[in-house]
């Protein structure tokens, strides 16, 4: 089992007690609102900023609190983007310098989508529970990038296997049962049953305008660590569904308002509990802290503006059955590294419903800084759309 690392732990515990953010209260935006307005305007409808608006993001989870008796369903969809020159760290490489690094195959893109059902539910007003049971989607393209690999472009297939004879998929110019000759290309996808979250998060403040929450979660394994291509090889290690680990992710979350203006700031730390799965590896650890502003333009229309930093940890361990070696994508040490993304998104209360409007929440980031481990396909762009009702 691995140590949660105690620097966390403080960084967590401070977080708690730093900078005001989000407000979670309708009751407190709406004094904040009448008290800024004064007497003179008290003949004038008041604004009334709904809380839902001041919600950070489409794409944090475990941001906001629901009052006692509420249940929420949501269903988000999130697309995450690479593409362009493989880097190592911030360095953008040549196909020479990746070939020159033992590597016949590279990635030129990559898309992942994850479609998520949110489904919560609060007890009382300081107790909201979460399930978030979650699909995903990986579609890769390779390119072969190796000028030797052409000569034996035209044996593939011989064996029905893609030339891959009895190497597994490790052969020069081999990849996931396929020969990859210099300028080929070759796109796969992997689908299915991703992980489940479970979460329960406790009200630690609530004081006018300011609140703070703690949250617990757990990421049961449900997701498949399995999957293999045609040959019997198992996928890239970032192909896979699952994680095939429990993993324990705390986090906390600090919330402001004033008027129309909200902030907030979120950090969270996702803990690998075990050294391998069935597969034989372990996803690193991640850490993640959010600061973000929004600003509500109308009652039922919101914008927001998050700056975000994500640090993922190496693989560990390493694939128990046959897996190709031709690509910076199946390696483990070609996984991870530190990012830094400014999201920039918008909250609305759609015109249908009674007193408890659904609302559509969208955010688009954009990275703006990353160092990757090893040899990676660098991330261009993410998207998260949510829709959720409140009953």
């Amino acid at each position: 089992m691995k140590r949660f690392p105690a620097r966390m732990t403080c960084a967590l515990i401070t977080l708690a007690c730093a900078a005001p953010a989000l407000a979670d209260d309708n009751t407190a935006i709406e004094n904040e609102v009448a008290a800024t307005a004064g007497t003179a305007m008290a003949e004038a409808p008041p604004i009334v900023v709904e809380p839902t608006l001041m919600h950070p993001s489409a794409a944090l989870m475990n941001d906001h609190m629901h009052e006692g008796g509420e249940f929420m369903v949501g269903l988000r969809w999130m697309r995450e983007n690479y593409g362009g020159a493989n880097r190592s760290g911030t360095d953008r490489l040549t196909d020479a310098e990746i070939l020159a690094a033992g590597y016949s195959v590279r990635a030129s893109d990559m898309t992942m989508d994850m479609v998520m059902l949110d489904l919560m539910y609060a007890p009382n007003d300081d107790i909201t529970f979460m399930v978030m049971p979650m699909w995903m989607r990986h579609e890769m393209t390779m390119m072969g990038i190796d000028p030797m690999a052409g000569m034996d472009h035209d044996m593939s297939g011989m064996d029905g296997m893609g030339g891959m004879g009895g190497m597994g998929g490790m052969e020069m110019g081999g990849h996931g049962g396929h020969s990859m000759g210099l300028g080929d290309t070759m796109t796969h996808s992997v689908e299915g049953i991703s992980d489940t979250l479970v979460s329960a998060s406790y009200r630690l403040a609530r004081t006018g305008g300011f609140n703070t929450h703690a949250t617990l979660g757990v990421w049961v394994p449900t997701g498949s660590v399995s999957k293999r291509n045609a040959d019997g090889s198992f996928v890239h290690y970032g192909m896979q569904p699952g994680s095939g680990t429990w993993d324990i992710e705390p986090s906390v979350t600090v919330s402001g308002q004033a008027g129309a203006v909200g902030w907030g700031t979120q950090a969270s730390y996702k803990w690998r509990t075990e050294d391998a799965n069935k597969s034989g590896f372990a996803f690193g650890d991640v850490a993640k802290a959010s600061g973000w502003a929004s600003y509500a333009l109308t009652p039922s229309v919101g914008a927001v503006a998050r700056l975000g930093w994500e640090h993922e940890g190496a693989i560990e361990g390493h694939y128990n059955g046959p897996h190709g070696h031709s690509s910076p994508s199946d390696i483990q040490g070609n996984y991870g590294g530190d990012t830094v993304r400014l999201g920039l998104g918008a909250n609305a209360l759609l015109p249908f419903g009674a007193a408890r409007r659904p609302q559509l929440s969208a955010e688009v980031a954009f990275p703006l800084y990353q160092d990757l481990n090893g040899i990676q396909l660098p991330e261009d762009w993410r998207l998260a759309v949510s829709l959720s009702q409140t009953f």
